[in-house]
């Protein structure tokens, strides 16, 4: 899970760095720039942190030779440089804190259609590549954000109770779902064999709990074998 969420993580630093710079420029006063940013509830309530997290990067932070290279020789930190100093959970705040005219763009690159999709998937995946990081018990997580309900939960026939999925939410099949979007084909297939390996090995391992209750606690339904299956 973890190798998956980091190929995530990079081509969304890729992506969020390329489209900001191509609106703003590679001037480091833009993104640190409030007017750069959206005027929404969800941009005002994580830009003030963001904007403070930001300037430390550029202007401060002695950690990363890489930054204080390019303060010394150009007296800029460019953001497709200051990315790579921030975390998935940074990069997702400041991903929630763009416009929607840059949302758009980023969302697009990735296939997706709709700019706040884009930022529940992130924000779900930024919580879950810190539970693998952090080595805490991933198969029965549940995090306290939702992903939509996605075109793939309807294609996989998963049940509902009222207007929400019975699972692919909140649990790790909600993170498989995400994944399905944001990688391309052939790496969300080598993740699946490896996946499937892992359910399988742990099955033949332990047959006290069953593939179905096992399958229950991640919050997998049973035919989550054919998702890719599916063109999204």
């Amino acid at each position: 899970m973890l190798d998956a969420l980091l190929k995530v993580e990079a081509k969304i630093r890729s992506a969020l760095a390329y489209k900001f710079c191509a609106t703003y420029g590679e001037s480091q006063s833009k993104y640190l720039d409030a007017r750069c940013y959206a005027t929404s509830k969800g941009a005002k309530r994580v830009l003030p942190k963001l904007l403070n997290m930001l300037e430390y990067i550029a202007n401060k932070d002695t950690s990363h030779e890489y930054l204080a290279y390019y303060r010394r020789a150009n007296k800029n930190v460019p953001l497709w440089v200051a990315v790579n100093a921030m975390t998935f959970g940074q990069i997702s705040k400041m991903l929630t804190a763009l416009r929607d005219n840059e949302k758009t763009k980023i969302a697009k690159r990735f296939g997706v259609g709709n700019p706040k999709e884009l930022s529940s998937f992130i924000r779900v995946l930024a919580l879950y590549r810190n539970v693998c990081a952090h080595g805490e018990r991933l198969f029965s997580h549940r995090c306290h954000f939702e992903i939509p309900d996605t075109a793939l939960h309807a294609k996989l026939g998963i049940e509902k109770i009222g207007p929400d999925c019975v699972c692919g939410m909140v649990d790790v099949f909600s993170a498989v779902i995400t994944l399905r979007y944001l990688l391309r084909d052939d790496e969300f297939k080598a993740f699946k064999a490896k996946l499937v390996k892992c359910v399988n090995g742990y099955l033949s391992l332990d047959e006290s709990i069953g593939e179905e209750r096992l399958l229950e606690a991640m919050g997998f339904p049973a035919e989550w074998k054919k998702i890719t299956r599916y063109k999204i």
